[in-house]
C-alpha cells in the first residue's frame, strides 16, 4: 500500500473514540497513536486493568494487523523473557513472542538514531533464517533443521520507551509487541557448519567490553528456542515464509544504547558494526 493508503488508515484510526474496555482493536489504536506522534509507549494495563495475557496477545495481533494495513510487511518474529530471571522478575513461567516488521530490517553497519526512540536498547542475539514454508507444528529439533536455510549473528534494538517503566507488567509488554523496533542482521552461515552451543559474543562499545554472552543463553540450546518459537507463532495462526527471520532472545544482558560505536564479536560466527547517535 502507497503512503497516502497509511496516511487514510491512520486518519480512520485516530477519529475513532477509544472506548474503555473495548479489547483489542481500541488498545492497538492507543500504540498506533503513540508511534504515529513520537509518544512514549502507554502502559495499557493502566487503561485496562483486568488485561490477561492472553488478551494481551490479541492486542499485539490487531496492532500488527495495523502496521500490515499500512503497507508493512512481517519479516520474521522474536522471543523476549527467555532467560529464567527475566521471566520471575515480570511473574511469568515462559517466554514471550513478538512480530518482526520489514521497516525495522537493517545490515551491513548502519547509524541507528536515539532520537527515533524512547529508550534504545541493544541485544546480541543469533537468528534463523527460514528455507521452507511453515504451516504446522514442528514435532521435534531434527524435523525443523532442513527447514532453516542459514544462522547468523544479529543485533536487537528493541524501544522501551515506556510511559511509566516501574509499572511495567508482561501484558504490556506482550501488547507493545515486546518491544520489538529494529535489528540488524550479519552474516548468513551454513547451519551445518555450526555448533550454535559454541557461539560466544562479546560487545564492545568504543573499543570496551560491555556484554558478553553465550547461544546457551536463551532458552538453554539455540534450537529448543527456535522450535519453541515457531511453534508459539503457528500456535497463534501465523505462517512462516521462506526468509523471514527468528530470533531466539538475548545473549547476555539487554543493554541501553548510549551514543558511539560498538562492535559485537561472535568470533568464527560473524561480527557486526555499527553507531549510535
Amino acid at each position: 500500500m502507497k503512503k497516502m493508503g497509511l496516511v487514510l488508515i491512520l486518519a480512520l484510526l485516530f477519529s475513532l473514540p477509544i472506548a474503555e474496555g473495548a479489547m483489542p482493536a481500541d488498545g492497538a489504536t492507543m500504540l498506533i497513536r503513540a508511534e504515529y506522534d513520537r509518544q512514549l509507549i502507554p502502559l495499557l494495563t493502566q487503561s485496562y486493568p483486568a488485561l490477561t495475557v492472553d488478551d494481551a496477545y490479541q492486542v499485539q495481533k490487531a496492532y500488527i494487523g495495523m502496521k500490515l494495513a499500512g503497507g508493512d510487511k512481517i519479516a520474521g518474529f522474536k522471543g523476549g523473557l527467555t532467560a529464567a530471571g527475566v521471566q520471575k522478575r515480570f511473574g511469568m513461567n515462559a517466554p514471550v513472542t513478538g512480530v518482526l516488521l520489514e521497516s525495522g530490517k537493517l545490515t551491513g553497519s548502519p547509524v541507528l538514531e536515539r532520537s527515533r526512540y524512547g529508550a534504545l536498547m541493544l541485544e546480541t542475539e543469533v537468528a534463523f533464517i527460514i528455507g521452507e514454508p511453515i504451516r504446522e507444528i514442528v514435532p521435534d529439533i531434527a524435523s525443523l533443521r532442513p527447514k532453516i536455510r542459514a544462522v547468523l549473528p544479529s543485533i536487537e534494538v528493541p524501544d522501551l520507551g515506556v510511559t511509566d517503566m516501574k509499572q511495567l507488567k508482561a501484558q504490556d509488554l506482550i501488547a507493545c509487541n515486546v518491544s520489538a523496533r529494529q535489528f540488524i542482521l550479519g552474516q548468513e552461515i551454513d547451519p551445518a557448519t555450526f555448533d550454535l552451543a559454541e557461539v560466544r559474543v562479546t560487545l564492545y562499545h568504543n573499543g570496551a567490553a560491555i556484554n558478553t554472552g553465550s547461544g546457551s543463553d536463551a532458552l538453554g540450546d539455540q534450537w529448543n528456542a527456535a522450535l519453541w518459537l515457531v511453534n508459539s507463532m503457528i500456535g497463534q495462526g501465523y505462517a512462516i515464509e521462506p526468509g523471514q527471520v527468528l530470533m531466539t532472545g538475548a545473549l547476555g544482558a539487554m543493554l541501553p544504547g548510549k551514543p558511539g560505536h560498538y562492535a559485537a564479536d561472535f568470533g568464527s560466527f560473524g561480527k557486526i558494526e555499527f553507531e549510535v547517535r
